[in-house]
């Protein structure tokens, strides 16, 4: 005959029961509330395109083309070129997906200018929250000399969220609640061509300093070296407290080949100390006389639990609406 538990024991299986009903009750919302952290998902509201993402992200000294309109303005009147590129890119872990167009003129006059109009959505149908943004930015460029030119980019930013997740309340509404944001800011950057090899490159995103995770305020400084046919840069970039309580820097490096003027072939490293979080990225493209086609992918080394290991996708197709025209000599359309 089976005899019945004692008072003790059921006193105990009763506490065990409980306490596994706690951890589990428990464990739900902290693991929604730590679910792709924004700081993981929105990618500091940057855009790269496929040869700054194969680059590992440096590209504020030798970033010319389109690219400049992004990444350093002031590069913007670095080449006489026109050119106009679509580009489309996916990040696996936080579902976010990005396209565009983007348009440089830098021959009609000697103020360069160029105009981007991005579209991202962040998250799908089997997450707890959707993001969708447009980006519209403004770039123009004025070079003082043949080695020294500055750049001024005006960004205009609308994002809607439905339910919290990877950007939370407070990122995109600074706390009131309203998961939607309207943001007017622009960066401005600087581009020195020490020697005919060496170019420093620097500047601030979002200077209005929004106090939102949207657009953080960002500083950054870069060197390039370029001999021949093979280019390396090294770039340095802070993020403001509003991503992570505390000033962070991210490490970006990356080099490029042009083999046979037709193929370049590139590789980078990213190290975020915000993110804690380590990347090498690569990429190869295709350009001729009145073209180019660029593939560029970025994978984690190295990410918190919480976040994930990323990998990121992006494609762009450039044409050059400048081809037949006499070239100068900096003009080098891969870049």
């Amino acid at each position: 005959m089976r005899q019945r538990p004692s008072g003790s024991r059921r006193a105990l299986a009763a506490l065990a029961l409980a306490a596994g009903a706690c951890a589990v009750l428990g464990a739900a919302p902290a693991a929604a509330s730590g679910y792709r952290p924004a700081e993981y998902g929105y990618g500091y509201g940057e855009l790269e395109n496929p040869r700054t993402l194969a680059m590992g992200g440096a590209a504020r000294a030798f970033g010319w083309s389109t690219s400049a309109i992004d990444s350093n303005p002031a590069n913007a009147a670095a080449q006489p070129v026109y050119h106009a590129e679509g580009f489309f890119g996916y990040d696996t872990t936080p579902h976010r997906m990005q396209y565009g167009v983007s348009v440089l003129d830098a021959v009609t006059s000697r103020l360069a200018m160029g105009v981007q109009a991005l579209r991202s959505t962040l998250g799908n149908d089997s997450d707890s929250y959707q993001r969708s943004a447009t980006d519209v930015r403004i770039a123009g460029a004025y070079a003082l000399s043949d080695r020294f030119s500055l750049g001024v980019t005006g960004r205009w930013l609308r994002a809607a969220q439905d339910g919290y997740g990877p950007l939370g309340p407070s990122a995109a509404s600074k706390s009131s609640g309203d998961p939607n944001a309207t943001i007017y800011t622009f960066d401005a950057g600087l581009m020195a061509a020490i020697t005919d090899w060496l170019r420093l490159g620097a500047v601030g995103y979002n200077l209005t300093a929004p106090q939102n995770g949207l657009a953080p305020l960002m500083l950054g400084g870069a060197a390039g070296v370029r001999l021949g046919e093979f280019t390396i840069e090294g770039d340095v970039v802070g993020v403001d407290k509003t991503y992570w309580g505390a000033w962070k820097a991210r490490y970006e490096g990356g080099a490029e080949l042009l083999l046979a003027d037709r193929y370049p072939i590139r590789l980078g490293f990213l190290y975020d100390t915000g993110a804690k979080r380590s990347s090498l990225s690569g990429g190869v493209g295709y350009v001729d006389t009145q073209f180019a086609f660029d593939v560029g992918v970025r994978g984690d080394l190295s990410a918190p639990d919480v976040a994930g290991k990323a990998m990121v996708f992006m494609l762009g197709l450039r044409y050059f609406l400048d081809a037949g025209l006499p070239q100068g000599p900096t003009s080098q359309p891969v870049l």
